[in-house]
């Protein structure tokens, strides 16, 4: 298992953010977590840092925009309504 911080910046429909939240999960690995993302699946986990528990992929979203690395991942959720969150992600070392 590995720690990621996960950051999601609620966005409005010029992208201005509206909002934002960032917490701190237990992954099984890196890639299993990218193939996660990259499919859009929903898997919900509980935060180990304070009480934000949720799912990374809210379910009947859609993931665009995806960038990661090594250490690093951004991508953008669509959500079932259109509204669009911006993902931020760091592996922990």
């Amino acid at each position: 298992m590995i720690k990621v911080i996960e950051t999601n910046l609620s966005l409005d429909e010029n992208e201005n953010i509206l909002d934002h939240q960032s917490r701190v999960i237990e992954v099984e690995s890196w890639d299993s977590f990218i193939e996660e993302i990259k499919n859009g699946e929903t898997i919900c986990r509980k935060s180990i840092l304070g009480c934000l528990d949720g799912c990374s992929i809210p379910k009947k979203s859609k993931v665009e925009n995806l960038i990661y690395d090594d250490i690093h991942l951004s991508c953008d959720v669509i959500n079932y309504l259109g509204m669009k969150t911006k993902k931020l992600i760091y592996k922990s070392l």
